[in-house]
């Protein structure tokens, strides 16, 4: 006679299946993040032609016709500027500040921004313009 020996189970929790998902989450997160930027504050660029800068260690300051400065989300007075962006601009040598001067707006006041800017020790200011389309040329 035979004995019938009982079968053992384990019940364990199998972890590389949840590791794979949550890696194929965080590289997801990590591809559409730089998509995710601040656009809520509307700048009519002038057009200009340039080539397309790297911007990887870019500090955007956003001037608007409404006269608001923002870099990045935060919003500042003009007398703040140079300021907060020292901190940023600390130790330094390759970051780019980036001025997006709504094309509205009179030169002497985008003027004075560059200045403030510059007094921040910033390394390169740069400003942004939007490309000329090939019918806009005079």
């Amino acid at each position: 006679m035979v004995k019938k020996q009982a079968f053992k189970t384990e019940s364990r929790t199998t972890v590389v299946p949840i590791i794979n998902v949550s890696l194929v989450v965080v590289l997801t997160l990590m591809m559409i993040s730089p998509f995710l930027a601040n656009e809520e504050v509307e700048v009519q660029l002038p057009q200009a032609r340039a080539a397309e800068v790297d911007d990887t260690d870019n500090v955007e300051i956003t001037f608007t016709l409404e006269r608001e400065i923002f870099v990045g989300e935060d919003q500042l007075a003009l007398t703040d500027v140079s300021h907060y962006l020292g901190s940023i601009f600390d130790g330094t040598t390759h970051a780019v500040a980036v001025i997006k001067a709504d094309r509205n707006l009179p030169y002497g006041e985008v003027e004075k921004l560059i200045a403030a800017v510059e007094a921040s020790n910033a390394p390169r200011v740069a400003l942004a313009t939007k490309e000329r389309d090939e019918e806009d040329q005079p």
